[in-house]
């Protein structure tokens, strides 16, 4: 029997070493839980400002993009305006190109130098 209770107090001895490591182990994890605890409420403390500064940069951004879309709207009423007050005056440059353009154009200044000689031979005269 002596050499079971030898066993016995080893396993005893062991188990309390065991325990004693265990507890060790455990306060270290708290200790680093609170640390990590302490470090989530500073890096909440830094970036609360940030967002609150980041909030007020993104209204000040809407608040100018709003403005800039006020501001093209305006200028393009002003063009549809202007563009409806001078009606078909300034064509566009496919309309300006087009053959039917070309060949109005052709005989509208063939009349005009036509008549522009006629006027002249008859100053002449």
């Amino acid at each position: 029997m002596a050499l079971v209770d030898i066993l016995i107090a080893i396993l005893l001895i062991i188990a309390s070493v065991l325990g004693l490591y265990l507890i060790k182990l455990v306060n270290r994890l708290f200790t680093t839980l609170e640390i990590i605890e302490t470090e989530i409420k500073e890096l909440d403390s830094k970036i609360t400002p940030l967002l609150s500064d980041l909030q007020d940069l993104t209204n000040s951004g809407n608040s100018i993009v709003h403005f800039a879309k006020e501001q093209t709207d305006f200028a393009n009423d002003i063009l549809v305006k202007v563009k409806n007050k001078f009606g078909g005056s300034f064509l566009s440059k496919a309309e300006k190109s087009s053959p039917k353009s070309n060949a109005r154009n052709l005989v509208t200044n063939l009349r005009a130098i036509f008549k522009a000689a006629t006027s002249f031979i008859n100053e002449l005269k």
